[in-house]
């Protein structure tokens, strides 16, 4: 393999599995995605350059949740960088990944994501809703978080998304 679309195609297996939308040509929005028929993730190659030996980010999602994988960053294509995508991608592919939505007045505004189906460790916050209002409403969307994580009111929604590839244990 020589570059990382290379790489990519030889990663998600079998690419069958796989609905490819290769949006990089010259006037496009510059990302690859892969949308696995199964379980509706998608997963982004953004602005990979010309020769695609680099990406500009990678990152995961599914529709059943508004959380997301986050923040992959550019990356050469070189043994290191595969082995640190290899790691991002395994909740996706291999172990699954939960998400708490959380929503106020039927407005989503933040997603708590975990690398794992279990909802447990560190996770990523992913805030949306309210824009600039965020800063002024932030000590009641934080108890209204922490209350809803509690059960004692509405508003939170617990996703599991499964991994990719069922046969890996």
């Amino acid at each position: 393999m020589k570059n990382w679309k290379e790489y990519i195609e030889s990663t998600f297996n079998p690419i069958s599995d796989f609905k490819i939308e290769d949006k990089t040509q010259v006037e496009e929005i510059g990302i690859y995605s892969l949308t696995h028929n199964l379980t509706e993730t998608r997963f982004d190659f953004i602005y990979p350059d010309e020769d695609w030996k680099k990406i500009g980010d990678v990152q995961f999602y599914n529709p059943k949740t508004k959380g997301w994988s986050g923040e992959f960053w550019e990356a050469e294509f070189n043994e290191t960088e595969k082995q640190r995508l290899n790691e991002f991608l395994k909740p996706a592919f291999e172990k699954g990944w939960s998400s708490k939505d959380f929503y106020l007045f039927g407005k989503h505004y933040q997603s708590k994501v975990y690398w794992n189906k279990n909802f447990d460790g560190k996770d990523f916050g992913y805030y949306t809703g309210f824009g600039c209002l965020w800063f002024v409403l932030f000590p009641f969307l934080w108890l209204s978080t922490k209350l809803m994580e509690l059960n004692l009111i509405s508003g939170m929604e617990k996703i599991i998304i499964e991994p990719t590839n069922k046969n890996v244990c």
